[in-house]
Formats: C-alpha cells, structure tokens, sequence
C-alpha cells in the first residue's frame, strides 16, 4: 500500500487557507461584537416625559440655517454621568417665560451623544423620525440605556397630563404664549 507524503506545498496551502478562513471568521465575530446591544429605551411616566422617537439632528442638512433640532432651549453636557433621567430632571426646571419666569418645564428633551442633554420648546421640522435602533449610544452614566447617536437624537416630550398639570396651575403652559401672540397678530 502506498503511503501519500504530503509535498511543502500542501503545508503551505493548508496553513495559508486555515489562518484565511480563522481571520474571517474572527472579523465576523468582531463586527458582531461591536454592534450595538439591545439598549433599553427608558420609560417611567412618573418624570412628566414620554418617549418620543428617534430623531436626526438637522445641523448638518444642507442649505439650512444649521439650528440644531432642539434649538432656542438650554443644553447640558455631563461627561462619564449623564442618564435619560437626568436629562428629563434637567428639561423639566423651566422653560420660562418671555418675562423670564421659570414657569413650566420644556416640552422637549432629546440625548445626543451619550452624554448631551438638550432642552426645547419645540423640535424642527427638518429633523426626520429614525428607526429607534439608530439611537445607539449607551448613555455614559448608565450603559444599559438609549441616549442618541452620532448626530442622532433620543427625543421625549412632555406627556399631556404634566401639561394639563401646569395648565391648571395657572402657569404658562408650553405654547400657549406664541398662541396667544399669534392670535393677537390675527393669525
């Protein structure tokens, strides 16, 4: 019976083809391994925030102003700490008013970055409603939860029982001045 020696050449192929094929699959388990986890959208009624959606941030879009999606509010970057909650404790301290009062809390609060936290009465126009997922960015102060993307913002809005709640407080409920001025106007 004949005895099949292997030629350097089939080493050679072997290895080559074994180290390809190992490479392969290693930089699939890597590009798995990066992507994003499942991260949780927060959700707790209790804050006066309700979960709004994924939203693009509108600086980058062309022939615009280059206003960011929630413009005209306040903004508060907290690096290593910042948590959906956070933001929500943040945007609900007041958006005030023309006179400067601190009156009601901001209608609008969206995370970008993982650890931006930025405030408004309104949300632009131009800013497009994503799939939740492209809001990848575990926040810096609690890795399990959503808080944006790369020029992608995680949006909650004031739910409408908080609105009523300020309402019915007598104070200026979000909107209710430039309704009130544009009815003026006679709008």
């Amino acid at each position: 019976m004949d005895r099949f020696t292997p030629s350097p050449f089939f080493f050679f192929f072997f290895f080559f083809s074994s180290l390809l094929l190992l490479l392969l699959l290693a930089g699939q388990a890597a590009a798995q391994g990066s992507a994003p986890s499942s991260l949780a959208i927060f959700n707790d009624p209790a804050t006066g925030y309700v979960y709004h959606g994924c939203y693009n941030e509108t600086t980058d879009i062309p022939n615009t102003t280059g206003l960011r999606a929630l413009h005209g509010g306040k903004v508060e970057i907290e690096p290593g700490r910042m948590t959906v909650r956070r933001c929500l404790e943040h945007c609900s301290t007041g958006a005030g008013d023309a006179q400067g009062g601190n009156t009601a809390p901001y209608a609008f609060a969206g995370l970008e970055y993982a650890r931006e936290c930025w405030c408004a009465t309104s949300l632009s126009g131009l800013s497009a409603r994503l799939a939740d997922d492209e809001c990848d960015l575990p926040c810096e102060g609690n890795q399990t939860q959503a808080c944006g993307g790369n020029l992608k913002l995680s949006v909650y809005t004031l739910n409408s029982a908080a609105r009523t709640a300020w309402s019915a407080a007598g104070l200026v409920a979000v909107g209710a001045a430039m309704s009130f001025a544009l009815m003026q106007d006679g709008v």
